[in-house]
């Protein structure tokens, strides 16, 4: 992780907000990339008021964030609410040139239509401008959710993570900032699950279909790249895909139900089944190559470091499968 992180922000000296020392810091701007010697300095802007909309039954919610984090949690209106935290990053000590960027070129906004949206976009200014995202659903909200968090800008530490679904019906997230992670709290209401991330996923009580994919190359072996816990499985249900290009696979299925999970590591690691329930066999191809049969139903394909690109030997990408 470390090397592709210093190849990535190169000589950028900043995270999180912290001002390192002087060191030779590169943004892009509109008359192309400025490299000085300063480190980069978060500008945090004064945060625009809660903006609060009506739910419409069915009717979806989407996050398209140009850059920064976006975080969905639960909201206590009865209101589906919208806020924004604009920040940028700029030369050391450049308060005046980040706050004009902050009031001029920054276009956070939240509309309606089909659904509620709210985007984060540039109008001019550098790549270092953007704004994190918090939407709150009510406990009624029952259409889809689609996060898209895009990592336009010179550090791509940003997060996708959802703490409350409440009876949503869908979700999607793509996380293309390289360095964020995906977490989501799901519900079993939750029946078409697609995530895309290129640091640890994890994803909790979804059911039926489920499409997730860590695109990391060089995973930090300490933790899965990804987390799935599986809350039901329904009859007719089309199963699922659950990749890492490097990096363990960590699954819970449902202790009853009928499903079919084929589970392989194709370069290095091993497949643990687990203590299996009553109902469920087991075929086995070798210790990378596994199927578990239990009863009749959708099939889960498992693979586990598919595109390792570690240096020197590949660490191990393990399936790890358990039950409840």
């Amino acid at each position: 992780m470390l090397s592709r992180l210093l190849s990535q922000i190169f000589a950028i000296s900043a995270l999180s907000g912290a001002v390192l020392g002087c060191q030779v810091g590169c943004i892009e701007d509109g008359s192309g990339t400025t490299c000085s010697a300063k480190s980069l300095e978060r500008f945090d802007g004064a945060p625009p008021p809660v903006q609060v909309f009506d739910r419409v039954p069915g009717a979806p919610v989407t996050i398209d964030v140009m850059y920064g984090n976006a975080v969905v949690q639960r909201s206590t209106s009865g209101k589906i609410e919208v806020q924004f935290a604009p920040f940028v990053y700029a030369g050391y000590g450049e308060r005046a040139r980040a706050d004009q960027q902050l009031s001029q070129n920054l276009r956070a906004t939240a509309t309606t239509g089909t659904g509620v949206v709210a985007t984060v976009r540039r109008e001019g200014g550098s790549n270092g401008l953007g704004a994190n995202v918090l939407v709150r659903l009510p406990d009624d909200f029952d259409g889809p959710i689609k996060i898209v968090n895009r990592g336009n800008g010179p550090l791509n530490h940003f997060d996708v993570k959802v703490e409350f679904v409440a009876r949503a019906s869908a979700i999607t997230v793509t996380n293309d900032s390289q360095l964020g992670s995906c977490w989501i709290q799901g519900a079993p209401s939750v029946r078409n699950t697609t995530v895309q991330c290129g640091e640890d996923i994890s994803v909790f009580d979804v059911s039926d279909q489920v499409s997730i994919e860590n695109v990391e190359k060089r995973h930090d072996e300490d933790t899965p790249a990804v987390t799935l816990r599986l809350a039901r499985v329904s009859p007719g249900s089309p199963g699922g895909r659950i990749s890492s290009a490097s990096g363990a696979i960590a699954a819970t299925f449902p202790s009853a139900g009928g499903y079919v999970i084929d589970a392989k590591v194709p370069v290095k690691g091993v497949v643990q089944e687990g203590t299996l329930p009553q109902s469920c066999v087991k075929e086995e191809a070798g210790p990378a190559q596994k199927t578990i049969r239990c009863g009749q139903g959708p099939t889960y394909e498992l693979t586990a470091g598919a595109a390792p690109d570690y240096i020197g030997q590949p660490s191990d990408s393990n399936v790890t499968l358990e039950y409840r």
